[in-house]
């Protein structure tokens, strides 16, 4: 009996080692498909620039492209550079060879693409960290969306009389050696400049050796130590743009009202317009003001906002419900309501410079919501004249009646897709949870900026495909706005817990979940880009904007995102009804038109 017993137990227990050996092989082949999902993503969706608007323009698809990094071959002999020489980065573009002693202006005309490549020799020992070469092939490797990527790049291109920053996006270009930690890594991007002025290339290398990806639990970097780039002396590029083209700001009243939110733009100073930013309801920070290239913004006062909600009803049916936004976001989305709830009068005028305005304002009082972490669901009634109140927070009702609402937002708060939420992030969108609210005309998402810090890549790949799961059960005819994350630049993280932001972290989550929503909510998306507002300011500024440690920016900006947002709401809404802007209210923008 008691060897009948032991045989049995020994039985048992092989089925348990079977079983354990199974369930262990069945997760690694879930994580090698969730890679391959990730990696046939980004292959098979076209890369992200600030092109993709601009390709509808006849003047921008006849341009000339001799200048273009299709038509630049790379000198071959660049990838056999070794440590011998200097291990500087340094720059290479069709007006001159490195450090000649005179590259020469280049002239383009207005959206006319120069090749821009970044060469980075390997330094001396096989990279920057060399003693710890073990801990760095365990904890900083490339994100599997940009296997190349080893080194993180901040390059503009400056106007030198206008002051405006062209960020130039860099990929990391196709060769052998760029699957090497310790090889010569190249990366190239184009330059294509809107504005008449003379350009120069200003940059650093901030990490490299992936230092700059903290996707493991490792010390994170407490110093931030950027390496210039080389440019080649007197390698200028000229941009000439006509009086007439429509790039040139004389010509900006005239340009159609813009129908999204994810123009892309630049950051003129006030001073060199030609018009009264004030005229155009556009917002000014530090003394510029921010353009798209090819439409005008609207200027709205938020009265004019929750006016437009009512009276259009933007991508939602003719009902006699009150028009219902439901919002998912974080500390950035409870900024933007709070602008929206005070008319526009939260942190405004000297307000301005409050510390809770400039960054953090998670313990500041706000007496129309709660919004702070311990309240997880509020319910909001808005007109245009009283602002907002919540009537209803996390299921209680306030002691609130709000005469004669336009809309209602349903804000939901979360710590995106992260642990850190009070529950599973996934009840928020269960059909009880959802039911309890009015039914949603509109749905914004507001993602990254949590999960960029305390999220892995993959494991973030994985959350998304259930968020879109659950979207898709959850709203199967709503128009999607999807938000970015903002923009990170210029400083190594911190935070407590320590926030594992970085530029290029912020960038491919952001591109990534863009693809994903893309793919599968086609034509029902809007994507809402609020940071490339702060990527074209130019660095300095960028540097300001960007020290809060929550990543935060401050509420002039704030204005500005939420300007973007509605011109991207309210205008496709208003050109589709009857009589277009006309049958609306006063456009100012037509002011000086009229």
């Amino acid at each position: 009996m008691l060897w009948l017993a032991d045989a049995g137990w020994r039985q048992a227990a092989g089925r348990i080692r079977l079983n354990a050996k199974a369930r262990r092989w069945a997760l690694v082949a879930a994580a090698v498909a969730l890679i391959v999902l990730v990696l046939r993503l980004c292959a098979t969706i076209p890369r992200l620039d600030d092109e993709r608007h601009l390709r509808s323009d006849k003047s921008v698809q006849s341009i000339d492209r001799r200048y273009s990094c299709a038509a630049q071959p790379l000198d071959a002999a660049v990838w056999d550079l070794r440590t011998a020489g200097s291990s500087r980065p340094f720059a290479i573009l069709p007006a001159g060879r490195r450090l000649s002693n005179g590259g020469g202006v280049l002239k383009v005309t207005a959206g006319q693409p120069v090749c821009v490549r970044i060469v980075v020799p390997p330094t001396s020992l096989g990279g920057v960290l060399a003693k710890q070469e073990k801990t760095i092939v365990e904890l900083f490797q490339p994100l599997p969306s940009e296997p190349g990527l080893w080194d993180s790049i901040v390059l503009d291109a400056v106007g030198q009389k206008s002051g405006i920053s062209i960020p130039i996006r860099l990929r990391p270009m196709q060769h052998a050696h760029m699957a090497r930690r310790d090889a010569v890594h190249v990366y190239e991007g184009e330059l294509r400049a809107y504005d008449a002025d003379v350009f120069a290339l200003d940059g650093v290398v901030e990490y490299r050796d992936a230092a700059w990806n903290y996707e493991q639990p490792a010390p994170l970097p407490s110093t931030y130590r950027p390496e210039s780039i080389a440019v080649p002396r007197g390698a200028q590029v000229k941009v000439i743009v006509p009086r007439a083209s429509s790039f040139h700001p004389d010509n900006y009243a005239r340009l159609p009202v813009c129908q999204r939110a994810d123009e892309p733009g630049r950051w003129i100073s006030t001073e060199a317009l030609p018009f009264a930013a004030e005229t155009h309801g556009l917002p000014v920070y530090s003394g510029r003001a921010w353009l798209p290239y090819r439409c005008r913004l609207r200027g709205y006062t938020y009265s004019e906002f929750l006016q437009c909600l009512d009276d259009h009803r933007p991508f939602a049916s003719d009902s006699p419900e009150k028009y219902t936004i439901h919002w998912f976001g974080d500390t950035n989305t409870r900024r933007a309501l709070k602008k929206i709830t005070s008319l526009g009068a939260w942190c405004s005028g000297t307000m301005a410079t409050r510390s809770q305005c400039l960054c953090d304002d998670s313990g500041e009082a706000f007496p129309r919501f709660t919004g702070q972490n311990t309240v997880r669901d509020t319910l909001l009634e808005l007109n245009d004249e009283d602002g907002g109140w919540s009537v209803r927070e996390d299921g209680a009702k306030k002691d609130r009646d709000m005469s004669n609402p336009q809309a209602r937002i349903y804000f939901h708060r979360w710590e995106g897709l992260t642990r850190y939420n009070g529950a599973r992030w996934q009840t928020t969108l269960q059909p009880d949870r959802i039911g309890a609210y009015p039914r949603a005309d509109l749905v914004v998402v507001s993602l990254g900026n949590m999960d960029v810090s305390f999220t892995q890549f993959l494991e973030h790949a994985r959350q998304l495909n259930e968020l879109v799961e659950l979207l898709q059960a959850a709203y199967d005819d709503q128009h999607i706005v999807l938000r970015m994350p903002q923009y990170f630049c210029c400083r190594a993280p911190s935070g407590n817990p320590p926030r594992r932001m970085q530029r290029d972290r912020n960038r491919l989550y952001g591109e990534y979940m863009r693809r994903l929503f893309e793919l599968h909510f086609g034509t029902r998306l809007h994507v809402w880009d609020v940071g490339s507002i702060a990527e074209t300011l130019p660095l300095e500024l960028r540097k300001e904007v960007t020290a809060c440690a929550v990543n935060t920016v401050p509420s002039e900006l704030v204005d500005l995102e939420n300007l973007q947002l509605i011109n991207g709401i309210c205008n496709p809404a208003m050109l589709r009804s009857k009589g277009g802007l006309a049958a609306g209210r006063r456009d100012p923008a037509n002011a000086e038109l009229a």
